[in-house]
């Protein structure tokens, strides 16, 4: 009877190590650099912009908002978007190359040629706490892929979401859980945007990718969320349609510059 308790335990023990072991090499494991893949270019008059991100970008957030701004300026412009909601930064670099049968595939934005490319990513990253240079890692794939097929990288700055408000929003396990992973990521620090935002930008200038860019700065709408509350959901997490649109006008604002400078 002890001898079965023994193998069941060490059973158990095994499955338990074998499953957690996938789970953290599935979560902190970084994507390496994927192949390029020919798409054509349009040479029409049109300003075509693509955009992939996360839950900010899931449902046309931020294509009628941005139509809107161009249309006003008398541009003649066309989005293509493709979001998914509670993607990392590594997933939204992956959905790239995934087939168009897959639902989450945003190659389709990517072959479509966009002569810009709207990048929002970062808020999962740091609200699950994978580490500044996870983070960074993968946007200078997504930035590299982009700039590969001639497009623009129009990269959104980390915002200042409420993390200490949703991080204490969660249930005691997952509270748990991302604080011990800020432990090993950010000193045990929750709020780590500042952390992630200085990570990327030294990478960008390490690459030499700073200058090959339209960042913007997520500071212009919103420089700190205690004091912009009233453009995010009670989440504290996601921009309401105020946000949206304060958000597509700062981008609009960047676009249009390049455009009438070149």
């Amino acid at each position: 009877m002890i001898e079965k308790i023994k193998i069941t335990v060490i059973t158990l023990a095994t499955i338990f190590s074998i499953t957690l072991s996938y789970y953290l090499i599935d979560r902190f494991s970084y994507a390496k650099e994927m192949q390029l893949y020919p798409i054509g270019i349009d040479n029409d008059t049109v300003l075509r912009v693509g955009i992939i991100g996360d839950s900010w970008v899931a449902g046309k957030k931020l294509d009628a908002f941005l139509l809107d701004e161009f249309k006003v300026k008398g541009v003649n412009s066309m989005i293509t978007s493709s979001g998914h909601v509670g993607a990392k930064s590594k997933l939204i670099y992956q959905n790239i190359f995934k087939d168009s049968t897959d639902s989450y595939s945003s190659k389709f934005v990517i072959t479509s040629h966009p002569d810009y490319c709207i990048v929002i990513a970062g808020v999962n990253d740091a609200l699950v706490q994978v580490g500044a240079k996870f983070y960074s890692h993968h946007l200078s794939l997504i930035i590299n892929i982009l700039l590969r097929n001639n497009i623009i990288p129009v990269i959104v700055e980390l915002p200042k979401f409420g993390i200490i408000k949703a991080t204490n929003d969660m249930n005691w396990i997952n509270k748990t859980r991302f604080k011990i992973f800020s432990s090993f990521n950010n000193k045990g620090e929750i709020d780590n945007i500042e952390t992630y935002r200085s990570n990327l930008n030294n990478l960008l200038i390490g690459q030499g990718l700073n200058d090959k860019i339209i960042f913007i700065d997520f500071d212009k709408v919103c420089s700190s969320y205690e004091e912009c509350k009233e453009i995010y959901k009670n989440d504290g997490i996601h921009l309401n349609e105020r946000g949206n649109k304060l958000l597509s006008q700062a981008i609009a604002h960047e676009l249009l510059k390049r455009i009438t400078t070149r």
